[in-house]
């Protein structure tokens, strides 16, 4: 049986470490440590997916699980006279919360650090704040004082940027920290496969950490065609409930009260979405039952998955996705019940186990 003392020094090591979309090799590398002892096959491929195979009894009868290993973060564009660094989002952010944080760039000579200045002190504006803040006006100040600085430092355009935070326990139950989208879904793949070390499966299962998730799904729908699925599972975070207030675009997910097994979600804007099939649904509502742990469901709009990748691709792939609410995505700080995380690899073991 998982226990909370298995999952909570996965999250940290996992979120601890920097990966943004299209530089996932240091997460990649930590699945591999892990993950290589308890499969029999392993393989890169060109864009830096990950894949690791356990072999069942019917190598026809393929399943792929998918977990997405980039953060958001950000990307160095150019330099100001005065010794300013300018950068653009790499992923979908929310300029607002970035004023005032400090941020890490990632050069070929080690990190980076600066801050992201917030415009003149209150007392020299007295009711007369920003309303807002957009891309163009964030500037990270390194403490250079021109161009011919910032280049001593070694920052170069094209570098990563995040943000620093550290992760913490919260009332000894919840997980905050940069990444745990999609970290904590990382975490569980270990404990998932870990979990069947020792388990003769019915199906072939192939363990996929994806790149580039945040910015349109790119490592999913390369490894689906690939891999050719018979049946997908994507792990990911979902949007947790902050109040108790009904959500216009989603169905209320509690933190802590379960994993979300999805029905629906839907991007309007780019019109790519997933609806569950329902003989999906119920095999893993019914592996949850059987597990003996709590479950929610998922509908969630102007939220997607790398499901949305894999299902519509090849011929078509049934493709189900378990969530883990979160608290505040997309911002500097992202918050997840140890034991959502937990209960996630119970059930996506369980239902791996009965599939025949």
């Amino acid at each position: 049986m998982i226990t909370r003392e298995q999952v909570l020094p996965l999250l940290k090591e996992f979120n601890d470490l920097n990966g943004i979309s299209g530089n996932e090799e240091a997460v990649s590398e930590q699945l591999a440590k892990y993950l290589i002892p308890v499969t029999d096959e392993h393989y890169t491929d060109a864009l830096g997916n990950c894949v690791f195979v356990k072999k069942g009894k019917n190598p026809d009868l393929k399943i792929m699980i998918s977990v997405h290993m980039d953060e958001i973060g950000f990307m160095v564009t150019d330099f100001t006279d005065k010794g300013y660094i300018t950068i653009v989002p790499v992923g979908y952010h929310n300029p607002n919360v970035l004023v005032n944080q400090v941020m890490t760039i990632h050069t070929e000579n080690g990190p980076v650090y600066g801050v992201v200045g917030g415009g003149k002190p209150i007392h020299q504006t007295m009711g007369k704040e920003s309303a807002g803040f957009h891309f163009g006006d964030i500037q990270i100040d390194v403490g250079a004082f021109n161009v011919e600085e910032i280049s001593a430092l070694g920052i170069k355009k094209g570098d990563f940027v995040n943000i620093e935070k550290e992760s913490h326990v919260l009332n000894g139950r919840y997980f905050s920290g940069k990444a745990v989208d999609n970290r904590c879904s990382c975490a569980a793949l270990v404990l998932i496969m870990q979990t069947l070390k020792d388990v003769e499966t019915e199906a072939t299962i192939y363990a996929c950490g994806t790149v580039q998730e945040e910015i349109g799904l790119k490592g999913a729908a390369v490894l689906t065609r690939r891999i050719d699925p018979t049946l997908a599972l994507c792990i990911d975070v979902g949007l947790a409930t902050e109040q108790d207030d009904l959500n216009p675009d989603a169905a209320r997910c509690y933190i802590d009260k379960g994993p979300a097994i999805e029905l629906y979600d839907w991007s309007p804007e780019s019109c790519t979405g997933n609806i569950v099939p329902r003989k999906m649904v119920k095999s893993l509502e019914k592996a949850g039952e059987k597990a003996g742990i709590p479950y929610q469901h998922a509908i969630m709009l102007r939220c997607g998955t790398d499901a949305c990748a894999i299902a519509y691709n090849n011929f078509g792939i049934v493709t189900g996705g378990i969530s883990i609410p979160e608290k505040y995505i997309h911002t500097t700080i992202g918050v997840v019940s140890i034991d959502d995380v937990k209960n996630t690899a119970i059930l996506a073991a369980q239902y791996l186990m009965d599939l025949a």
